[in-house]
């Protein structure tokens, strides 16, 4: 598990805005966007490699390029993890669905060896515990249809993990597009964050050969 510290509140900035929202019913807000995935899913198509897993690395990468995404309450305190790890849910063959604990890795080769190795496992043995989680954040697929605004339920224990969603991409005017939803805790991140990780995001996809830099 990645290693995380304790944030002393008294030096921390947004105390005031942690405390106006922790202890609300529902403290966290749902953004989502249209991407233009054009050049990365050529980049992909050209590589033969999995859309969803690519995807899943370039998530994976942003999120964790935005300190305040690696930021999680626990029991009342205020932690920031070096790393955190995707999570996923996975299609099984029954029509339901299996949860898919991974790890990030800045190599996207090593990433994608990983996610392959962890999707195919839980194929066969499906996962669906909810044990200690605050290390990761999570990522849904739903490639069945588009949407312009998604909501998970929300789970007090597990609130500040944000979970982002990629739906059905589309064509229109010769550009590939694909939904993105972005749920955060607004204790721990604010609407600006987000922005920066749609920045982050918006550049490897645009980008794609920059996968094989790493960070």
């Amino acid at each position: 598990m990645p290693k995380k510290h304790r944030i002393d509140l008294a030096d921390y900035g947004r105390r005031g805005l942690l405390e106006a929202f922790r202890d609300r019913q529902m403290p966290c807000f749902s953004t989502s966007c249209n991407l233009d995935i054009t050049p990365i899913r050529r980049f992909i198509k050209a590589n033969g490699y999995s859309f969803f897993i690519t995807m899943s690395y370039v998530l994976s990468r942003a999120v964790n390029q935005v300190p305040e995404f690696r930021h999680r309450l626990i029991a009342g305190e205020l932690y920031a993890f070096e790393r955190v790890d995707p999570g996923y849910t996975v299609l099984l063959e029954d029509g339901t669905f299996s949860f898919c604990d991974s790890m990030h890795f800045d190599d996207f080769e090593r990433y994608r060896k990983h996610a392959a190795n962890r999707i195919a496992s839980v194929k066969i043995r499906p996962d669906h515990a909810t044990g200690d989680k605050h290390h990761m954040f999570f990522i849904s697929n739903v490639p069945w249809f588009s949407f312009t605004a998604f909501t998970h339920p929300y789970e007090r224990k597990y609130g500040s993990i944000p979970i982002l969603t990629i739906g059905k991409y589309f064509e229109q005017d010769n550009v590939t597009w694909m939904p993105l939803a972005v749920q955060v805790h607004h204790g721990v991140v604010d609407g600006s964050h987000v922005g920066l990780l749609y920045d982050h995001i918006g550049q490897l996809v645009r980008y794609p050969d920059s996968l094989h830099a790493g960070v």
